[in-house]
């Protein structure tokens, strides 16, 4: 599968990307703002929130996303890491998961492709999965079985057809909220998450 690599990714990519044996990333795209290549949502006790990861911007505006650089003169990091405390510190698993996103964050990753393929691969350990990784070494805009730029945090998932909701207890609210980052599910049920993932895609 040929795809766009993002942070700590949806419900939506990990159920199409973990049933997948082999996946490739697009890195030598231009990188677009405002994606879930830099973004992130969870669900806390005043209801979904966002973690926004800022980039330097590339001298000439656009840059690829194998070169895109984390901006670490925004306290960003603390605020992720507060963010996730205060949604997820009573989750059931939080104290399991934890120490690993510790570590990722403590690396200060200077390129953002380098966090998320970090991220991904501690998210694999989590559900028993063991996917090939691997990039692009150049643009490739006619991959076979290419998911490149479909996952869009701009359009609803509901109408890509990829991602069924399953319900499942949450830390907050009284209504489900689908679609959030993998990071809800895994806090709160671990190696479950990955049934939940499963019945999640339509297949």
């Amino acid at each position: 599968m040929h795809i766009d690599i993002q942070y700590l990714p949806s419900l939506e990519y990990c159920a199409l990307i973990f049933a997948e044996p082999q996946i490739e990333f697009e890195v030598f795209e231009n990188f677009p703002k405002q994606t879930y290549r830099n973004r992130s949502y969870i669900l806390g006790a005043n209801g979904v929130e966002l973690l926004s990861i800022p980039i330097i911007q590339g001298t000439s505006g656009k840059q690829l996303t194998k070169d895109v650089q984390i901006d670490y003169s925004q306290d960003w990091i603390r605020k992720h890491k507060g963010a996730i405390q205060a949604a997820y510190g009573k989750a059931p698993f939080f104290e399991h998961v934890e120490p690993f996103i510790e570590q990722i964050f403590a690396k200060k990753s200077k390129f953002l492709v380098d966090l998320n393929i970090q991220f991904l691969n501690t998210i694999a350990r989590f559900l028993q999965k063991k996917p090939q990784f691997s990039f692009t070494e150049s643009f490739n805009d006619a991959a076979d079985h290419s998911y490149w730029n479909v996952i869009d945090s701009k359009k609803e998932f509901s109408s890509r057809n990829i991602y069924i909701p399953v319900a499942y207890r949450q830390c907050f609210g009284t209504e489900f909220v689908p679609n959030l980052s993998v990071l809800d599910l895994i806090m709160n049920y671990g190696i479950e998450s990955r049934e939940i993932l499963q019945k999640s895609l339509n297949k």
